[in-house]
């Protein structure tokens, strides 16, 4: 089709109103797996009008902010010369899915439905056209581009992307912190940072430091290095009502509740949908599907291996209490890979098992294993042994000794180390740790938050046996039964090899079962203590 020369100056001046260019220019691929032309939602609108340069969007499912986000970004890389554009994502597939959002666009601009707009997409081609694309990297001839990975590295970034922090943070939170430091660092103060996320790992980690930080500038005057919060419900979605349905199990009590507390009036082909919703998706439809704002941070774990710890702390066996007289303590270590290492103080006491102090680190190798116990002694008394998995017997490459070699020149009776044989399935450990869950105690001391210099705070020892998780199946939503290593991992394979050992009648001592008294004290704190690098 050939334009006019009044229909191309016309176009031409559109061209350069950038909203124009976004609500009339690009295609995409609709949820339906359509291509049609974005059509932007109100919220998407909402988005775009009060951006700032620092923005967090925690996020309900599906409401097109890493699509707008996206596509934005683009359009500043094909029509701005020499800018940059990064995309971060929790694995480097799922960012370069981001990028082939705009890959997309860019690709079938010359066959958009209007023969007008697919003329302007061909002269921009022929003016502008991609220099180098890959799966995880556009650039254009005026020297934009745009990259997707799972870090950002480059030249300085007029926009960065960081998508699904929340989960980034959860499950890899050294890599959360990383991209704190370097890429979020790396943008200028009049450049712009969207975080859009769902908020795995609730109320910890550097995604809810943000998310805590926008929430502090509210009612004031923002500068440019301030956090904004967006926040968007999942009630104005067009798709989420289900007609001539009425809502099921305890919704209605649900949205009576928010009817009352935050005025909010929900239509009851909205509760049918939201009801039907929630029975599928459990305590996650309050990260995925947030209502108001405070769910936004409501920690749901999906593939939880311990659900029984929600009967733990139902309980009350989260709290202060003394050691009971009389009965044998004991360590019990996970020592992980690249020294990473996670243990507890126990102490069984008949049908009970009161975990009184735990520690985790990182690089503190046989030594900080030995720091933890000796501070341990010097609070609580000698103990009768300590728990150590089987790959403590493998010789360590670099020293050419094993961990328990090395426990004892550090000075830990040899006598006292205690190895649990490796089991054939780490599922029938698994179970062993149910078994004795409902008989813990756990001392409040050990679900103290842990707040690593400059890191934002992670969960404490309770926490992390709570966070313990299978894998979700990204294609399905199942959990898998294969665990997921992270720095939960580390303290529930600790808390394991404790279980594995009673199982084998390793676990020797006092069997009498005593009358619990729970006494307060003050100033017990079960830490660990000492220079090593190991935190509480």
């Amino acid at each position: 089709m050939k334009l006019g020369e009044e229909e191309r100056l016309a176009l031409a001046e559109k061209l350069g109103d950038k909203r124009w260019r976004l609500e009339n220019l690009y295609l995409i691929l609709t949820e339906d797996g359509e291509t049609a032309p974005l059509t932007l939602r109100n919220e998407q609108k909402q988005f775009l009008d009060e951006r700032h340069s620092r923005n967090f969007i925690p996020k309900a499912r599906k409401l097109g902010m890493s699509t707008v986000i996206v596509i934005d970004a683009g359009d500043e890389c094909v029509f701005n010369a020499d800018y940059r554009s990064g995309i971060i994502d929790l694995s480097e597939s799922d960012a370069h899915d981001k990028l082939e959002i705009f890959r997309f666009a860019w690709a079938r601009g010359i066959h958009h439905p209007d023969p007008a707009i697919a003329a302007l997409w061909r002269k921009i081609h022929e003016v502008n056209p991609l220099k180098s694309d890959s799966k995880g990297r556009m650039e254009w001839a005026n020297g934009s581009l745009m990259s997707a990975g799972v870090s950002y590295t480059g030249k300085t970034p007029q926009r960065l992307h960081i998508s699904e922090y929340g989960p980034i943070s959860a499950q890899f939170p050294e890599k959360a912190t990383r991209i704190k430091r370097g890429s979020i660092n790396a943008v200028p103060p009049n450049g712009i940072v969207d975080i859009e996320t769902t908020m795995e790992g609730g109320e910890f980690g550097e995604a809810n430091a943000f998310f805590q930080l926008a929430l502090g500038s509210e009612g004031r005057e923002r500068t440019a290095m301030d956090w904004k919060n967006h926040f968007f419900s999942w009630l104005n979605h067009p798709s989420y009502v289900l007609e001539n349905a009425v809502p099921l199990d305890n919704t209605t009590e649900y949205f009576a509740k928010l009817e009352k507390e935050k005025g909010l009036v929900v239509p009851v082909e909205r509760q049918a949908w939201y009801s039907r919703k929630k029975r599928e998706q459990g305590e996650d439809i309050y990260q995925q599907f947030p209502t108001v704002i405070e769910e936004c941070t409501r920690q749901s774990i999906p593939g939880q291996i311990y659900p029984e710890m929600k009967a733990v702390r139902a309980e009350g066996r989260v709290t202060r209490f003394n050691p009971e007289k009389g009965y044998p303590r004991f360590t019990c270590w996970d020592l992980g890979s690249s020294d990473n290492m996670a243990g507890w103080e126990v102490q069984p006491a008949g049908k009970d098992h009161n975990f009184l102090a735990w520690c985790a680190g990182e690089g503190a190798g046989a030594a900080g294993v030995a720091e933890v116990i000796r501070r341990w002694e010097d609070e609580r008394g000698v103990f009768a042994g300590h728990l150590v998995p089987h790959d403590a017997e493998i010789t360590d490459k670099g020293s050419g000794k094993t961990f328990i070699q090395q426990m004892v020149e550090c000075g830990i009776p040899r006598e006292k180390i205690i190895k649990v044989p490796r089991i054939p399935d780490m599922w029938v450990g698994v179970g062993e740790v149910r078994r004795i869950l409902p008989n813990c105690w756990f001392h409040e001391s050990t679900d103290v938050p842990v707040e690593p210099e400059g890191g934002a705070k992670l969960p404490g020892g309770v926490g992390r046996i709570e966070g313990y998780k299978k894998k979700i199946d990204k294609s399905t939503g199942i959990a898998r039964d294969v665990d997921v290593h992270d720095l939960c991992s580390h303290t529930a394979d600790a808390l394991r090899t404790y279980a594995e050992a009673l199982s084998r009648d390793m676990v020797k001592g006092n069997i009498k079962s005593p009358v619990r008294k729970a006494v307060v004290v003050s100033g017990f704190r079960g830490t660990s203590g000492g220079g090593a690098r190991v935190i509480k």
